[in-house]
C-alpha cells in the first residue's frame, strides 16, 4: 500500500499511452467476468477505480482506440500494442477504471474481493481468503 505518494502512473504495454492516478483510489478488486477474461486473456483482471477528474493522460491519448461491447460499456486499449488498460461504463458516468497490471508504481489499497465470481474458471483455484461477490453486487458467494 502507497501511504507516501498522492499519486501512481500508468503505462501500456509499449509505453505510446501514459497516464497517471490521483489518490485516493475508490477501490480495488479482481473481476472474474467473461468479458474481463476475454479482453485481457487472463483468468481474471485486477482493477482500481477513480472518479475521472482524478484519471489524466501524460502522453499518447490520441493512441487511445475504443471498443463498445456493449451500448454503455467502452474497452480502452493502446492502437500500438494491444494493451487493454481502461474501462468506462455510461452507467456510472465519471468514472473510469483501470487495470492495476498497467500502474508503474505502487496503489493506495491493496485488492480487497472478487466480484463477478460466479463466472470464475475453473482451472484457478482461488484460495486468498477475500469475500467471493455476485456479480459487481454485495452479495457474498459462500462457496465453491
Amino acid at each position: 500500500m502507497n501511504q507516501c505518494s498522492k499519486s501512481v502512473r500508468g503505462r501500456c504495454f509499449c509505453g505510446a499511452v501514459q497516464f497517471v492516478l490521483t489518490f485516493p483510489t475508490d477501490m480495488c478488486g479482481h473481476c472474474h467476468c467473461e468479458s474481463c477474461r476475454r479482453a485481457h486473456g487472463a483468468a481474471f483482471v485486477t482493477w482500481t477505480e477513480v472518479p475521472k477528474t482524478q484519471f489524466q493522460f501524460l502522453s499518447g491519448e490520441d493512441r487511445l482506440k475504443r471498443y463498445n461491447s456493449g451500448s454503455t460499456v467502452h474497452w480502452g486499449f493502446c492502437a500500438n500494442c494491444g494493451a487493454s488498460f481502461l474501462y468506462e461504463n455510461e452507467d456510472a458516468p465519471g468514472r473510469v477504471w483501470v487495470t492495476m497490471a498497467s500502474l508503474t508504481g505502487p496503489l493506495d489499497r491493496v485488492p480487497d474481493s472478487h466480484v463477478s465470481f460466479e463466472e470464475h474458471v475453473d482451472w484457478f483455484k482461488v484460495n486468498d481468503g477475500l469475500p467471493r461477490y455476485k456479480e459487481k453486487s454485495e452479495i457474498e458467494i459462500d462457496s465453491f
